[in-house]
């Protein structure tokens, strides 16, 4: 055992040695072609002792490099007033002659110094082949000197040149007489530009000087055949030093490859008002051309046309005739520092990318550049980067480089990563084998062992399995021979109970789990959706409040997207793949993913913050609770990256005075914060809560590090009443009226509930522990209250294409100006901009208001995206009071009059966004409650900023559900998505419905098949609200006979239906349909069985084959579309009859086929979207003509667009009538729930912010040249 540790160590060491930075023993370090003369120089005031100090720093730095005709090259050049040749890079093709040479260069010209000279002379000597320069060896200068140029004119010129011919140029600058602009325009960017005091301390950069010169290609990268593009934002907004720093940036990547016609070849696009190929993907095969090429790019200028480079790059950049190879891998890279001309080309050129099979990365510099619009243009959110100006590009050079060369970058940090394998009966063992393949390859690219990766495993089914802990195996050998042998055990699909095991047992001390800093992450695979989905909700919350990071993978088409979002921790960590053999393609995508795991948390929430703490140190408290709470805020702060870019903290304390410990300006980094925290010190004293928040009002002022356009939080914790609470609730209101968001945290039974809601934002900002003790159990809500923003749901399909006319009523008052006026209109564009805008699809319409009412846009004015965006775009602003009345009266009478576009089939909804109160109060309620007294009419109101009125919007809006507030004009954009939602909710959501399945459960069907049947029915009743208001639910089964599963009115909870349909009876037999349509009409639709006359009715028929009496079947079929029924034929398999479906069912529209039972989730969303329809239409009149049929067998699934001819507008809810509840996952998707006896009062504000990310620099170089002076 002894001897295998000590192996292990030694495998460890190894691997160690090979990632230093080229600093390697012997001879193996920078083996790979390079020249690199260095320039020493040799100026009067240098003296012979300081040059002797230049040369034996020279000789160390070249000891570290292997040195020969294949490996690296050393010439040496001095200069003064004149420069002198000593060696050029083929004189010296050993380690020992090169130091033989070096040991014979003598101080022998001291002068000026004419650093331009040299430059020039190593520019058009040192690398010619006659010299020993090499075609596809890296070239590097490394320029020593210790003052400035005689002539600092020339020798930047004479730089600029070097750069230009792909050269890398360090610059080493030696004492205090030397310009750092000098050596910063010598070198090739500040990452190759060095300092020091004195010729003594020359040796203290030499690791800094050697990694600067050697860093080598990625071994991912090395030799991989890629095509690599790069788009390159060149518009008016960037500057000629952001720009520079930009194609340094890119050059800084591209020496992470191979560049030859067989490995990586590059391409550069830049773009503004218009396109230029810079060079295509053949144009330079060696990677210093190709670094030369880029240096002489010269800027453009003009707007950011984005779409036309992708356009550009799609139809052309990847061509035979450019370059591109058919067998390369294609990447592209986009930089820009702000949101494209036009956005909506710019997402549809990226996406013909993605489908092309292009990876795309995004890269969003400053606060111009649109996380969305980024998101957009990457292949996923993984490619998406975004850093705070052009001088941070470097920090993401780490993960960007694992992005792009498939690399794990964080294959030694110390993780705890557990996998929970789906086990159930819908894998079979060889599709489990898969999975346990898949887990092999992830698990092999990790350092394993107690100091790095640990790997645990359970699978799950009908009960959860651990086959092995964290500590079980701690070398990757014994890992993975053990995850080979894991064994499969079918059954069902119990999830939660999986994520129970998980939560309670695999994350344990007592299992090796090492808690502290160390991430915790659950990797979940699945091929089915959970047999008890609100139990796989619960536990995966409870997974998320231990702060264990889950990432969800979804294998097939039987997983639902909405439930791997709830378990993952966020949507970045849910990844899908179309089957088992699927698997292998998000291996890095995962690796990405996991990568990202091992850090903290960039930002709050989705924006930078600004975060200070304010602690109750009094008497009541003692040292010892004191202290718990300092653990709370250093545990809180371990959660997030603390930097300039990111997160900062502040802490201030009160006892009988208030007392700052540190402001934001204090600290930069995390280390630094908890050491502060860990500092300071109990106070003791009176209770001055005021004092307190005091303290907090100067943390945000900007002289203290306060930033601008970053979230602003306080976290206030108490155990008990403040000694003057009057004061205590003025400075609350102070610092609140600052756009502080408020946190308080009572602990213990002494607190004031009051006091407590009056220092909070809201009360649900408001929070109570007993003890504290109890503090860590809140952590994870604290951080969601300070930073978590739910995000939006997404829009469901059939929104967007359905008939709406949409009218804007916008705000145009004095307190508006015409900068927040424009970005209301900014918000509509990006609202309307999701939906096909036509006579037949959405209308908009927008009218503004002040003193007087501007019909603006009117709903038939525009009939397609572009014209009306460009229409939008030009809205007036008017200036005057706030008439919100007097628009609210326009839109009632006028809006949506034929004559102006309104369509009597369509839904109607209005949208109302003012930032204050109406000028007449009453009239404004009396027309807001005309306006929705008008059928099928809803209202949205949104208010912006401090000076609304709550009440107002509650009166103007439909319902509490349908009023919004931003804290400014900045964050309209965030409720774009929620208005969206709520503009589009479909019958699932908002009207009642009586569904009735008729399911076959004859012979033919057999009990797997049946089976399949009753999950399709679960799924379609997990997918809308139950209950007395909303939607009711009943089940007939029949075969030979007909059996009543349960009544309309039997459950009017989720739960019970669900469990009822799961103990529905296979009968067996004959298909007797007509005696089960027979019975229902009988029975089921009966009132005094659930039927509600205000209700659309519906019967689902679920057939796999013809009835056994077609007569009575049709018959009774007729006689329910006479009772004004809804029916649906959905037909199985090969046995049905289309013309006895299309008998049963209501029209052609209500007809369904699939080929086998397997496929009946896949039209789950088409009997749904019908039957949402059927909502809102009145059932066609009972004819004696029958419905046309064929003797062609119908299609094996059928989508045909819903008839929208005969559609009436259905009656409006009424408004005690509860509505619906949803929850937003992660994803942004809907989980619908059973309505809710009580609605919240007030929704949530949100601010708008963008999104730094950075990560700690790297440097690469690749060939060197040294310039001594």
């Amino acid at each position: 055992m002894e001897n295998v540790e000590r192996e292990r160590e030694r495998e460890r060491e190894r691997e160690r040695e090979r990632e230093r930075a080229c600093v390697r023993k012997e001879q193996v370090s920078c083996n790979w072609q390079s020249g690199k003369p260095l320039i020493t120089e040799t100026v009067q005031h240098e003296g012979s002792t300081n040059f002797k100090k230049q040369l034996d720093f020279v000789k160390n730095v070249t000891k570290q490099f292997t040195v020969g005709r294949n490996d690296t090259q050393f010439g040496v050049v001095t200069f003064a007033t004149t420069y002198h040749n000593e060696f050029y890079l083929n004189q010296y093709t050993t380690q020992s002659r090169l130091q033989y040479g070096l040991n014979k260069i003598t101080y022998s010209h001291p002068g000026a110094t004419y650093t331009h000279s040299a430059l020039k002379f190593v520019r058009e000597n040192a690398f010619l082949s006659t010299h020993g320069g090499r075609p596809d060896a890296e070239k590097v200068v490394i320029v020593l000197t210790d003052g400035q140029s005689s002539n600092p004119s020339l020798t930047r010129q004479e730089a600029t040149l070097l750069h230009q011919s792909g050269t890398e140029v360090i610059a080493v600058g030696i004492g205090s007489t030397v310009t750092s602009s000098e050596l910063n325009a010598i070198a090739t960017d500040t990452k190759h530009a060095f300092t020091v005091k004195d010729f003594d301390l020359l040796n203290s950069i030499q690791t800094q000087l050697t990694d600067a010169a050697c860093v080598k290609p990625l071994p991912h990268c090395k030799s991989k055949k890629t095509d690599i593009v790069f788009a390159v934002d060149s518009s008016s907004s960037i500057s000629s030093t952001e720009y520079s720093q930009q194609m340094a940036f890119i050059k800084n990547l591209v020496r992470n490859f191979d560049v030859s016609p067989t490995e990586a070849q590059i391409s550069v696009v830049s773009f503004a008002s218009s396109v230029y190929d810079e060079f295509n993907l053949k144009r330079y095969n060696t990677k210093t051309s190709v670094l030369g090429a880029i240096s002489r790019i010269s800027k453009h200028s003009g707007i950011t046309n984005t779409d036309q480079a992708l356009s550009h790059i799609a139809n052309s950049s990847f061509t035979s005739a450019m370059g591109g190879r058919p067998d390369a891998e294609h990447l592209v890279v986009v930089l820009t520092d702000g949101e494209s001309t036009n956005p909506t080309k710019t997402a549809r050129e990226a996406d013909r990318l993605h489908k092309m099979g292009v990876k795309v990365v995004a890269i969003g510099v400053g606060s111009g550049a649109h996380k969305d619009e980024l998101n957009a243009i990457a292949s996923d959110s993984l490619h998406v980067f975004q850093v705070g100006g052009f001088d941070a590009l470097n920090t993401i050079m780490k993960d960007l480089e694992a992005a792009t060369c498939d690399i794990n970058a964080c294959k030694s940090n110390k993780a705890d990563i557990v996998f929970l394998l789906d086990s159930s009966a819908s894998e079979g063992q060889s599709h489990f084998t898969e999975q346990l393949q898949f887990v092999e390859n992830f698990t092999s690219t990790f350092d394993i062992g107690p100091d790095a990766v640990q790997v645990g495993l359970a699978t799950f089914a009908t009960s959860p399995k651990s086959h092995f802990w964290l500590s079980s195996y701690p070398n990757k050998t014994d890992l993975l021979n053990e995850i080979s042998n894991v064994p499969y055990t079918p059954g069902s699909t119990f999830t939660d109970l999986g994520l129970e095991l998980a939560k309670q047992q695999s994350f344990t001390p007592m299992h090796g789990a090492r808690g502290g800093s160390v991430p915790q992450i659950l990797i979940v695979l699945t091929d089915g959706q959970s047999t008890d989905p609100p139990a796989t909700v619960k536990m995966a919350e409870s997974l998320h409040r231990a702060g264990i990071q889950v990432i969800a993978i979804g294998i097939g088409s039987g997983v639902r997207t909405t439930e791997l979002a709830v378990i993952a921790s966020d949507k970045d960590h849910v990844f899908t793949a179309a089957n088992f053999s699927a698997l292998k393609s998000i291996e890095n995508e995962l690796t990405l993913a996991t990568c990202k795991g091992l850090k903290p948390s960039k930002e709050c929430g989705d924006k930078p913050a600004d975060i200070v703490f304010v602690l109750d140190s009094s008497s009541s408290e003692g040292s010892s609770n004191f202290h718990k709470e300092l653990n709370f805020v250093s545990d809180f702060v371990k959660q997030f990256q603390v930097d300039k870019q990111h997160v900062m903290f502040g802490l201030a304390t009160f006892a009988s005075y208030g007392r700052s410990q540190f402001y934001f300006s204090t600290y930069h980094d995390q280390q630094s914060v908890l050491n502060a925290i860990n500092r300071t010190r109990y106070i003791g004293g009176t209770t001055r809560t005021d004092q307190g928040l005091q303290q907090a009002i100067y943390q945000f002022r900007s002289y203290h590090g306060a930033r601008n356009n970053v979230d602003k939080v306080a976290i206030v914790l108490t155990d008990g009443q403040s000694q003057s609470p009057s004061k205590t609730n003025a400075k609350a209101r102070e610092l609140k009226n600052l756009g502080v968001k408020v946190i308080s945290v009572g602990i213990g039974s002494t607190v004031s509930q009051n006091e407590l809601k009056q220092i909070a934002s809201d009360p649900q900002h408001v929070f109570n522990v007993t003890n504290f003790d109890a503090l860590k159990a809140i952590e994870y809500d604290i951080r969601h209250a300070a930073c978590g923003v739910a995000p939006p749901p997404t829009i469901a399909p059939e929104c967007g294409s359905s008939i709406t006319d949409i009218v804007f009523l916008l705000d145009s008052s004095g307190s508006e100006g015409r900068t927040n006026f424009n970005k209301q209109l900014d918000f509509v564009k990006k609202f309307a901009g999701q939906f096909e805008i036509g006579p037949k699809n959405v209308q908009v319409g927008v009218a503004t208001f002040a003193t007087h009412v501007t019909d603006s846009i009117k709903l038939n004015q525009y009939s397609d995206r572009q014209s009306l965006l460009s229409a939008v775009g030009g809205v007036h602003y008017d200036g005057g009071l706030t008439y919100t009345e007097d628009a609210l009266k326009y839109a009632r009478t006028t809006a949506f009059l034929p004559s102006h576009g309104g369509r009597q089939a369509a839904t109607k909804l209005v949208v109302v966004l003012t930032d204050g109160q109406s000028y007449n109060h009453a009239t404004t309620i009396k027309e807001a409650n005309l306006l929705k007294s008008q059928p099928g009419m809803k209202v949205i109101s949104v208010g912006i900023g401090s000076s609304v009125s709550q009440t107002e919007l509650k009166a103007i809006a439909s319902d509490d559900k349908h009023v919004y507030s931003v804290a400014n004009f900045d964050a309209l954009q965030k409720l774009n998505s929620e208005i969206t939602f709520t503009s589009c909710q479909t019958c699932g959501f908002v009207q009642t419905a009586d569904i009735i399945f008729a399911l076959d459960s004859s012979g033919s069907e057999g009990p797997i098949n049946f089976q399949k049947q009753l999950d399709f029915v679960e799924r379609f009743v997990t997918d809308l609200p139950v209950g007395p208001h909303n939607v009711q639910f009943s089940v007939v089964t029949f075969g030979g006979s007909v059996q009543n599963e349960f009544y309309l009115n039997q459950y009017s909870q989720k739960r019970p239906i669900l469990n009822a349909v799961q103990s529905a009876h296979n009968i067996g037999g004959l298909t007797q349909t007509g005696d089960a349509l027979n019975y229902i009409r009988n029975n089921n639709i009966l009132p005094a069985n659930g039927a509600r006359s205000n209700s659309t009715q519906f019967v689902i028929v679920l057939t796999d084959g013809s009835s056994t009496n077609a007569t009575s079947t049709k018959l009774e079929s007729d006689k329910l579309k006479q009772m004004g029924i809804t029916l649906m034929a959905i037909g199985i398999g090969s046995g049905v009859n289309s013309n006895e479906l299309n008998t049963i069912a209501s029209d052609p529209n209500h007809v369904f086929t699939t080929p086998n039972f397997d496929a009946l989730q896949k039209i789950r969303e088409d009997v749904k979207k019908a039957a949402c329809e059927g909502v809102n239409t009145t059932a066609a009149p009972p004819t004696t003509t029958p419905i046309p049929t064929t003797t062609t067998p119908l299609p094996t699934t059928t989508t045909t667009p819903l008839p929208t001819t005969t559609t009436t507008e259905a009656p409006p809810s009424p408004s005690t009538t509860p509505t619906p509840t949803t929850m937003t996952t992660t994803e942004g998707e809907i989980y619908v729930t059973d309505a809710p006896t009580t609605l919240p009062t007030a929704p949530p504000t949100t601010t708008e912010g963008e999104i730094y990310v950075t990560d700690s620099p790297t440097t690469t170089t690749e060939q060197v040249g040294v310039i001594i002076g």
